[in-house]
């Protein structure tokens, strides 16, 4: 008996240590899910849609940063790889950049290239009734249909990551400069 509980108490005390660096889900509807994650120098919110045959795209958004990842599990990109994406949503078609990110992701508009900057817009005009965007890859990768047109109900669910993100940063910031004590 003096074991379980020792086992109990153990499990309880090492369970925060595990989760540090990893993602808590917020919420999720129609293969779209909403996580708040920690694996990196700074927390950031994550959009991401998992096609559940292998395929992901992910929206990273954090106070400094925001990415969008094209990942499927069975590419080997190598290093270094830079190649262009084709989107084409009802009204227009724009070829973007797109660079390795890791040996299955790219990275699609990486931060130096043309339109980079437009990210956040499409993540906030996502949640407001954007059509399915479709991307045609560089290569023999066959067409992908981003349904973006479900993701529109996870839009408070967001929201409440992104102030999470506002209030850690801001915390962050009082206790290293203004209350040193």
């Amino acid at each position: 008996m003096k074991i379980l509980t020792a086992m109990v108490l153990m499990a309880a005390v090492l369970q925060p240590v595990s989760a540090l660096g990893e993602t808590e889900w917020m919420g999720g509807a129609r293969q779209w899910s909403v996580g708040y994650a920690t694996d990196g120098p700074h927390p950031y919110c994550r959009l991401v849609w998992d096609s559940e045959i292998g395929k992901t795209t992910e929206f990273r958004q954090s106070m400094s940063e925001t990415f969008w990842l094209v990942t499927k599990n069975t590419w080997d990109i190598p290093a270094g790889t830079t190649t262009e994406v084709t989107l084409t949503d009802r009204n227009v078609t724009k070829v973007v950049a797109a660079q390795f990110f890791d040996k299955n992701t790219l990275r699609l508009w990486p931060p130096a290239s043309k339109g980079s900057g437009g990210l956040k817009k499409i993540i906030k005009n996502s949640f407001a009734g954007t059509p399915d965007v479709q991307l045609t890859f560089a290569g023999d990768e066959g067409d992908w249909t981003l349904p973006l047109s479900r993701v529109d109900q996870l839009y408070p669910t967001f929201a409440q990551c992104l102030k999470r993100l506002e209030a850690g940063e801001r915390a962050k910031q009082d206790s290293a400069t203004s209350k040193p004590f």
